[in-house]
């Protein structure tokens, strides 16, 4: 009964990888049992995507690595229980999330080429983790890192459950929260005159758990609205999700002349939304100006370039709002 028990513990020893995914490759320990002074490792075609110099036993003093075709000699000095060691091109992940009736889950998706992985510890992590090129590194591994989005936070980091990797792609949801987005709407850019300006859709959230930056899909009242793109963002922090432009909203603007000078000119803007949705929104305007300028807006955030104004809007409700900007002629 001991043999058999003692068996089993070396089946889950022998099983147990621990396998940390960022967005180009993998970081793979596989479990050892080493025997006296020699051993080789028969790697097989997964030897063509283990980034060079990668290779290595932990647990033991190295001597010496001979590599053969397919196969590597390791001479070292110890024997037992060790780990081998190797960063991998086969394995690549990323997340994505999904914004569904208010209810935000994490989705982690993991492409895995060559033989399948048994991941006793399985870790995802997202941000900037430099891999130097080489010529044994897959085009494409080398891509999918350089696409990794903009990250100001370091490291995102998602423990996954135990599972086996199986060659191809695996999606797996890892973290479900509610959350209670506020629906926006927005104009940012240079001031415009035209009688009807188009408007961005949006959505306001806090993190209920850190965001890595990447694509998210948002779905209402069954219906699928569009993806946008979650910048990184710390948990507890407020998270705006944009998804382009609206089909219904616009902003109704008036410009007219009220004085004039040989140096300078005076206008009124009346700028008017109606929401057409039955819940209620936030506006969001964010104008520049020619400069120099002079801008008359109470209620708004003066900014050296234009303003900044943020107004909450009820369900079907219309608001105007005015102001006095004097131009250089």
């Amino acid at each position: 009964m001991r043999k058999l028990a003692a068996f089993g513990l070396f089946l889950l020893w022998a099983l147990a990888q621990e396998v940390v995914v960022y967005p180009g490759f993998a970081e793979v320990k596989e479990p050892v049992r080493l025997p006296p002074s020699a051993w080789v490792y028969l790697a097989g075609e997964k030897l063509a995507k283990i980034v060079p110099g990668s290779l290595r036993l932990l647990g033991v003093e190295e001597e010496e690595r001979l590599f053969q075709g397919t196969a590597v000699l390791f001479r070292y000095r110890g024997e037992g229980k060790a780990w081998l060691r190797y960063l991998y091109t086969g394995l690549t992940g990323e997340v994505f999330y999904t914004l569904e009736e208010g209810r935000l889950t994490a989705w982690a998706r993991l492409r895995l080429e060559g033989e399948a992985l048994e991941a006793q510890r399985l870790v995802l992590l997202l941000g900037e983790v430099n891999l130097l090129p080489a010529k044994a590194l897959p085009e494409a591994a080398l891509r999918a890192f350089g696409e990794v989005p903009e990250n100001p936070f370091g490291l995102f980091r998602y423990e996954l459950p135990p599972r086996k990797l199986l060659p191809g792609t695996t999606e797996i949801p890892f973290q479900r929260a509610l959350v209670a987005p506020t629906r926006l709407l927005r104009y940012q850019g240079p001031f415009r005159t035209e009688a009807r300006i188009p408007l961005e859709r949006g959505y306001r959230f806090q993190a209920p758990f850190p965001l890595a930056p990447s694509a998210s899909e948002v779905v209402e009242e069954g219906l699928f609205l569009g993806q946008g793109r979650l910048p990184a963002t710390l948990e507890g922090s407020t998270a705006e999700l944009w998804l382009g432009q609206d089909l219904r909203a616009r902003l109704e603007r008036t410009f007219r002349l009220l004085t004039q000078s040989e140096q300078e000119a005076t206008y009124l803007v009346e700028t008017r939304l109606e929401n057409p949705y039955p819940y209620p929104v936030t506006l969001l305007l964010a104008e520049s100006f020619p400069k120099p300028f002079r801008l008359d807006f109470p209620g708004a955030t003066p900014l050296p370039e234009g303003y900044r104004l943020e107004l909450p809007l009820k369900p079907k409700e219309a608001k105007t709002l005015a102001y006095r900007l004097t131009l250089p002629r």
